[in-house]
């Protein structure tokens, strides 16, 4: 790998820094555009601008299942059983029985979870009607 810059796994905002939030909100000021890219890069500096903890992932990043049920927001053991009944693809490190997981997974998993939801939802406010 000789050449190619190292980077870190994640990069995380933390608003509780004031400098972090300030920066934040300047640069969020300064994107005037409406690309898609300004748009998200906008909105999650004004994530942090107003206290929020932002965490950047690339989609082939690979996750313990325990950082996967942080961002689910669901137990280890839930993203335990979402591995095993083959609803969360996922590797084991070579010999052994650790489990890695690809962050684009894990939020297709979030994306489909979310879909259910709504349209339980949706379900919900038609029968209440």
């Amino acid at each position: 790998m000789e050449g190619m810059a190292t980077r870190a796994l994640t990069t995380t905002l933390d608003p509780v820094d004031p400098t972090v939030r300030s920066d934040a909100k300047n640069l969020a000021d300064r994107l005037s555009g409406d690309t898609p890219v300004e748009a998200a890069v906008r909105a999650m500096l004004d994530d942090v601008a107003n206290g929020a903890r932002v965490v950047v992932l690339r989609a082939e990043d690979e996750v313990t299942p325990a950082e996967a049920a942080d961002l689910l927001g669901v137990t280890r053991q839930f993203v335990d059983r979402l591995c095993e009944d083959g609803v969360l693809a996922f590797r084991r490190l070579p010999g052994s029985r650790h489990r890695r997981i690809r962050v684009q997974d894990v939020v297709d998993v979030a994306a489909e979870r979310e879909q259910r939801r709504a349209g339980g939802d949706a379900i919900r406010a038609a029968v209440g009607e």
